[in-house]
């Protein structure tokens, strides 16, 4: 079966394949179905986890897709993701990194400083990365990022007393953020 264009590559560059990391790949591969790439998984029992997912090489998207037309997205790139951005790309590189509350640059360190392939960004704030997936589902579908409403953070409340604030970017739809399925129950474990 033929590769629809875009490819969402995500270069997964976390030490270890966590549970909420999981939860995030797994959602990012239901809203890409069948065009979806895992990068730089080196670790067997990581592959063997993400194959079930999508395909899941070794190499880096840079020495897979040299000589590609690819966007790296990074939250420090100067323009932002278009749908002729999309529709001109082989790929869209995502990196595989659990965000701190203070953006730390690294994308830009690990993937799209040495990568050679342009970049963008998906607005001023940093997404979780099933979130970024579903932004650039959209934008690849024909939608302006001006036109996703995206949510500066999520409060998560566990009981009258408890919650946990998440500060993100989620998109919205409906009035409702999309929120990583089984994300609410594995915070509610911590």
């Amino acid at each position: 079966m033929k590769q629809q264009k875009p490819l969402l590559i995500i270069e997964h560059c976390e030490p270890t394949l966590s549970e909420w990391l999981l939860l995030e790949y797994k959602h990012t591969a239901k809203l890409w179905k069948n065009n979806l790439l895992f990068t730089r998984v080196t670790d067997a029992k990581t592959k063997k986890i993400l194959q079930k997912l999508g395909a899941v090489k070794k190499e880096k998207a840079k020495d897979l897709y040299n000589g590609k037309q690819c966007i790296v997205l990074d939250p420090q790139a100067k323009k932002q993701l278009t749908p002729p951005d999309c529709a001109k790309a082989d790929a869209l590189i995502i990196g595989g990194l659990l965000g701190y509350e203070k953006p730390q640059g690294r994308t830009k360190t690990l993937i799209s400083a040495a990568s050679g392939f342009q970049t963008r960004h998906l607005g001023p704030l940093q997404l979780s990365i099933d979130g970024a997936s579903f932004v650039i589902k959209a934008i690849s579908l024909g939608l302006p990022l001006k036109d996703i409403e995206i949510a500066k953070e999520i409060e998560i409340i566990h009981d009258p007393v408890h919650s946990t604030i998440l500060p993100f970017g989620y998109p919205i739809v409906e009035n409702k953020p999309v929120i990583t399925p089984g994300l609410v129950k594995y915070l509610s474990k911590l």
